[in-house]
């Protein structure tokens, strides 16, 4: 019986300790993400990425409260998430600091010490040559660099350079190149939700093609000067 108890008192502090580590390893990037977004308004559209801990401890998989640990959850058109069973939550118009305050008290009742971590993730739309256009959503601390990777990258390096933003009918051009390169957050691009990412198809000669337009214009200017000089023998 000991024995049984003392296994069990074993495996629970292996997998306290095992969270601790998880926590103060990841969390710090977490809440780093967090500081990036405190200004930040939610709105219809948009999203936010939820983690939930119980104090400083990951909740256990099979208890209710899991279910919302590592969740995106839409904003609707009404400015509310879904939280399944527990109903809906109004969150348009907030910061993250509110949201996770308001749903630190929805969660009290399924934890000792609920810990809630929220991420608002932008929405972006992204046009053109890039592989998988489309719409996604991104937290500001997001690279420039992995937005293009998650949008199958660009079909067409030109595009890059001739890249600019559709804001509110507004076209604003950035140092995209540079961006790429340094591994710019949208934070640092300045980026806000609802903006349209544009990579216009760019159409340039290369070396190859100007020479085949070369060679095909020499074989016509030559044939050209052999008709004329055999009309002249005649």
């Amino acid at each position: 019986m000991l024995r049984i108890k003392t296994a069990k008192w074993f495996r629970y502090a292996v997998s306290s300790a095992i969270a601790l580590f998880f926590y103060g390893t990841f969390a710090p990037g977490i809440c780093s993400g967090q500081e990036d977004t405190k200004e930040l308004h939610v709105n219809p559209g948009d999203a936010i990425r939820l983690f939930v801990y119980d104090g400083a401890l990951q909740i256990e998989k099979g208890r209710f409260i899991s279910q919302f640990n590592d969740l995106e959850l839409v904003v609707d058109g009404f400015g509310e998430i879904s939280l399944y069973s527990l109903g809906k939550v109004h969150v348009a118009g907030m910061t993250a600091e509110k949201i996770r305050d308001k749903l630190t008290e929805k969660f009290k009742p399924y934890a000792k010490e609920p810990n809630v971590v929220v991420i608002p993730l932008i929405r972006l739309i992204l046009r053109g040559e890039f592989g998988k256009p489309g719409m996604y959503r991104f937290s500001l601390s997001t690279s420039f660099w992995d937005m293009i990777s998650e949008a199958g990258g660009i079909d067409n390096s030109y595009s890059l350079e001739n890249m600019f933003i559709m804001r509110e009918g507004e076209i604003i051009y950035k140092d995209f190149e540079d961006a790429l390169y340094k591994a710019s957050s949208l934070k640092d691009m300045d980026l806000q939700s609802g903006d349209e990412i544009i990579a216009p198809r760019v159409n340039r000669l290369s070396f190859r093609t100007i020479m085949r337009y070369f060679q095909f214009g020499s074989s016509i200017m030559l044939l050209y000067l052999a008709l004329i000089n055999n009309k002249s023998t005649k």
